[in-house]
């Protein structure tokens, strides 16, 4: 401060000058303060250990020098030694420091190692540790040079399936962590993967510092933990300074005298902030605390942050600081690339942050765990609230198929990992304002760990009084009598799941009408308030972006970056096999359509979401970067995706429309329901708000109109209207022509609201093009029998002995016998066309394309994985099956929604591996069709693609293969009746023409593709 600014502020206020005055008091005169000095950088060595055996070879006292490479720390293994895990070594020189403590000591402290650490020092063993997520100290004053050079060496283990030294990947806390790199997963990496320090001490020092803030009175409770290494008891001065964390103003001190005895001991003092400043994201209010403890020669000086909030579940919502707020939010498993769990630059943490709060979260979700603290300071900062999950809380004991010998108390183990799991980040991350919620445990089946979680709610109380504690994400347990959450304060599980839902609605795409109305609340006869911890939807990974960026940092050989070049590979595979330029000029731009095709997805299940009365927060798995799933606004890279923008902001809308139709597609001259909700997160002060409904058809002319008002009733007596409110369901009959319509919501007054347009699609039943006079049908199915007849076409007996003319032959329903299916392929091959309608055509037993007339017959399977979440593209191009109908690029998912199916026949696609969690890539060969027309691709998750409608030449004649859900569909929905017109218009060309004769090696051709 200046001298003429001190001047002016004593003339000010010489008052508010006393407290600024008493802090600049010198202490007890002391020259010794605790020092840091920083052990990271490039220049350490690194050595795999894949047969265990460098204790026995003493790596603690020298490197060898022939296996070792330089690494940076705080880093991961797999960067330098690609798809290793196991036993890895590192070694650091560093320089002795003279210790100006008397009685000083020297402490390492590690901030993380993933996942268990043995340190020596100069070649003496110092101590370990267990658990990837938290710091730890350990004294190594007896060990360390104070002049000279120091060795500090460090053995870690990252787990394998199968044990090392008694311990296996699953017997620990380790999340979703899997390998090699693959989808539904996290990387199995592992290292020093957070800073690494040398602490330079006094005797009697600071370990430790609780805060607990009154976000009513202005107290801070300040638990202190000190230890005193010396064998006396030591009279201190405890200090405490709390600034204004932004501005660095002074507000209040104090002091406490105290005698330590030898070893740990634990201090309290209470302070009060005067004229407080609540926490919150629109005001993320911090306060610093600067702590010291003095001796008679030195100090030792902790800092510390904390901000005054309180957040609870009462009266059927969430409460920040008494108030209700609605969780937007998101699920983020911090996931970067190269380092996994550890960022390429804090700046990478910062973008997620700042993109969360661009976006209009509130809230995040850390699954599974959260190796690297530092993020939580920018959400204390920028006022993101949090739910901290653990390692511990998923996956722990799951072993999938991998089967080995067990500790007879490998249980009592488990469930003392987990327990260490959970305490220890509480103790680590306490002190965040962001957080307010631990997650215990997610998805997590009704075992000795959920028994663990249970009990355990008292002692981690005395961690922390006060935070919200989820127990299970999900409730899969099912044990409803025990409570989904424990408010502040509360020891018990005083949340009944009645009162509350911990729900993962993941579902099936394209959404059905059961589906909205599960998701909209129309199905719910409960009343029951949902929390939404995780639903949603992937879309596929931005490959290109992907690897031009991992080759441009250098890192194209990284675990991460060669998976997505085998995906990338086979994709581009696929691109030319489907001839897929045929819609796309460029793979990117496919990519685009797939992220516009998501987006729109996204808005019609957010949409009923938001129109739900029940649902009290909303946290999808969308996270605003990639890992393996593709479903976030940015890639591994942070590199935006614009295509994505818009849905997410109107998902986090706090005032919108949530329109819906049903159906989405009808016939023009029958009627559609206009669904009419509205959302409004509190914002919109009591009133009646009139309001416009509009229907307009594809020439831009109103077809129906109506006036209704949203009315924002005022608050009476605690009684809280819902976030939601449904203001119409009317059917109303659409004459007009063919096309798309535009169903219309605008506020005429007072406010403003988007999310108020939707289309919808009207068709032209009697437009259907004329179908051939005559059909062969094989095999049974009412349904499509009846519609040929309904439409005037004559169906003929299947003649196995045809030889007279070309013909067009319909398969329905299951295959028929063996005989029949091989006088099928005898006319096919004479000039015959013949069209296998559904996959159970040429299914036999579990062989799915057993019948398939083809040597390599790949396989029907799912395009879409973990109850769709993992989503595949569907496509189509222009081609004559699709005439009349959206084609040319990805189906639009209302036009086609009844008909697009889950299975397709597939040659890359994926099963189940060992862990039970992640997925093996499967290659079933297939004799690629001479014109693919409609197709499913996912490059989220694993590779997966699949054919929905294509042609083969076979001889003289052809096969048209669908896989698409024609046949249970038509005379229901107009989609499922063209294209069943447009396939066997097509079928029909050509029949015409004199049969052919079949070739004299026929049978060799049966036995080529298996039909002897």
């Amino acid at each position: 401060m200046s001298l003429n600014l001190f001047h002016l502020v004593f003339v000010i206020s010489i008052n508010s000058l006393i407290p600024i005055l008493l802090d600049k008091l010198p202490r007890d005169p002391v020259s010794t303060h605790s020092k840091i000095v920083s052990l990271n950088g490039s220049d350490w060595l690194i050595a795999t250990d894949s047969t265990n055996t460098g204790r026995n070879k003493e790596w603690f006292k020298s490197p060898p020098v022939a296996e070792s490479r330089q690494t940076p720390v705080p880093w991961v293994i797999q960067d330098i030694f690609h798809n290793y895990h196991g036993v890895a070594w590192y070694w650091k020189e560093f320089d002795g420091i003279e210790n100006p403590h008397k009685n000083g000591r020297y402490l390492l402290r590690f901030k993380a190692v993933d996942y268990l650490a043995e340190i020596w020092v100069n070649g003496r063993y110092a101590g370990g540790h267990e658990g990837s997520e938290t710091p730890f100290d350990l004294d190594v004053t007896d060990f360390i040079k104070k002049k000279g050079k120091n060795l500090l060496v460090v053995r870690v283990l990252n787990p394998t399936y199968e044990p090392i030294d008694g311990i296996a990947l699953k017997d620990t806390p380790s999340g979703a962590k899997q390998y090699p790199f693959t989808g539904n997963a996290a990387y199995n990496s592992g290292g020093i993967i957070g800073d690494v320090e040398l602490l330079i001490v006094p005797s009697v020092r600071i370990s430790d510092i609780h805060l607990v803030p009154d976000w009513k009175t202005g107290n801070v409770r300040i638990s202190t933990t000190v230890i005193n290494t010396m064998s006396s008891g030591q009279s201190s001065l405890l200090s405490y300074r709390i600034t204004d964390s932004k501005t660095g103003a002074y507000i209040t001190r104090g002091n406490l005298k105290q005698n330590f005895k030898p070893g740990i001991n634990q201090s309290e003092l209470d302070l009060i902030i005067p004229a407080f400043k609540l926490w919150s994201p629109e005001s993320p209010v911090l306060y610093t605390i600067e702590s010291s403890v003095q001796t008679s020669e030195s100090v030792d000086e902790s800092s510390q942050r904390f901000g005054f909030r309180d957040f609870r579940f009462e009266n059927g919502y969430f409460r920040l600081n008494g108030k209700r707020i609605f969780l937007k939010g998101t699920n983020f498993s911090t996931h970067y690339p190269v380092g996994f769990t550890v960022p390429l630059s804090e700046e990478m943490l910062r973008t997620d942050v700042i993109n969360m709060k661009s976006l209009g979260f509130n809230f995040v979700r850390i699954p599974f765990g959260c190796p690297n603290a530092r993020i939580l300071d920018i959400y204390d900062e920028l006022g993101i609230m949090v739910q901290q999950e653990h390692f511990g809380c998923w996956q722990i004991g799951d072993y999938g198929e991998y089967k080995f010998p067990r500790a007879a108390n490998n249980e009592e183990l488990l469930v003392k990992r987990f327990e260490n799991s959970l305490r220890d980040v509480i103790i680590r991350d306490r002190n965040h304002p962001s957080i307010v919620m631990w997650g215990v445990l997610n998805e997590n089946a009704d075992n000795a760990i959920f028994r663990k979680a249970v009990s355990m709610l008292p002692d981690m109380r005395l961690l922390d009084p006060a935070r919200l504690f989820v127990l299970n994400s999900g409730r899969y347990d099912k044990v409803k009598e025990i409570g989904s959450m424990s408010n502040p304060g509360s020891s018990t599980w005083n949340i009944p799941e009645n009162a509350l839902r911990d729900w993962h609605p993941y579902v099936w795409m394209p959404y059905t009408q059961t589906i909205l109305d599960m998701l909209s609340g129309f199905s719910d006869t409960t009343g029951q308030k949902c929390y939404i911890s995780e639903t949603g939807l992937c879309f596929p990974i931005d490959l290109p972006s992907e690897l031009g960026d991992y080759q441009l940092l250098g890192k194209g050989q990284s675990d991460d970056a060669l998976y997505y070049r085998r995906q990338y590979d086979k994709f581009l595979a696929d691109w030319k096999r489907f001839g897929m330029d045929e819609c796309w000029v460029l793979p990117a731009d496919y990519i685009s359509d797939a992220y516009k095709t998501a987006a729109s997805i996204r808005e019609t299940a957010e949409s009923a979401i938001r129109s739900n009365p029940y649902i009290v927060s909303y946290t999808p798995t969308n996270g605003v970067a990639d890992a393996v799933a593709g479903e976030s606004i940015a890639t591994n890279f942070r590199r935006i995706k614009p295509e994505m923008i818009g849905s997410v902001i109107l998902s986090n809308e706090s005032a919108r429309w949530c329109l819906r139709t049903e159906p989405q597609s009808i016939s023009s001259g029958g009627s559609i329901n206009l669904i009419t909700s509205f959302s409004n997160l509190d914002v919109m002060p009591a009133g009646n708000y009139p309001a416009t409904i509009k229907v307009f058809d594809p020439l831009k002319r109103i077809v129906f109109e109506k006036k209704i008002s949203v009315n924002i009733p005022v608050y009476k007596s605690n009684i809280e209207p819902p976030y939601a409110q449904l203001l119409m369901n009317e059917a109303v009959r659409i004459e007009g022509p063919a096309g798309k319509y535009l169903f219309t919501a605008v506020l005429d007054s007072g406010a403003t609201a988007p999310g108020g347009k939707l289309e919808f699609y009207v068709n032209d039943k009697y437009d259907l093009p004329k179908l051939p006079v005559e059909i062969v049908v094989v095999g049974s199915d009412s349904i499509v029998e009846g519609w040929l007849l309904q439409h005037g076409v004559k169906m003929k007996p299947f003649d196995k002995g045809n030889k007279a003319k070309r013909q067009l032959i319909v398969l329905a329903g299951n295959a028929p016998d063996s005989l029949t299916m091989i006088s099928l392929v005898r006319q096919m091959a004479t000039g015959s066309t013949v069209i296998y309608l559904s996959p159970s055509t040429f299914r036999s037993g579990k062989n799915s394309t057993r019948w398939l007339p083809l040597a390599n017959k790949g396989s029907i399977q799912p395009m879409d994985a973990v109850a769709g979440y993992y989503r595949a593209d569907r496509w189509a191009k222009n081609h004559p099956f699709f005439s009349g109908m959206p084609s040319g690029g990805m189906m639009d998912y209302k036009y086609f929604r009844n008909i697009i199916s889950k299975t397709a026949l597939s040659q890359e696609f994926t099963v189940v591996a060992k862990s039970g969690y992640t997925y093996d890539e499967v290659n079933s060969p297939l004799d690629h069709p001479s014109e693919t027309v409609c197709g499913a691709t996912r490059i989220s998750h694993n590779y997966c693609s699949g054919i929905h409608l294509g042609v083969w030449n076979f001889g003289k004649g052809r096969f048209i293969v669908n896989t698409l859900n024609i046949a249970e569909n038509l005379g229901q929905d107009y989609a499922a009746d063209r294209l069943f017109c447009n396939i066997l218009i097509y079928g029909a060309s050509g029949l015409n023409e004199p049969i052919g004769v079949l070739p004299a090696d026929f049978n060799k051709t049966l036995r080529e593709i298996g039909f002897e």
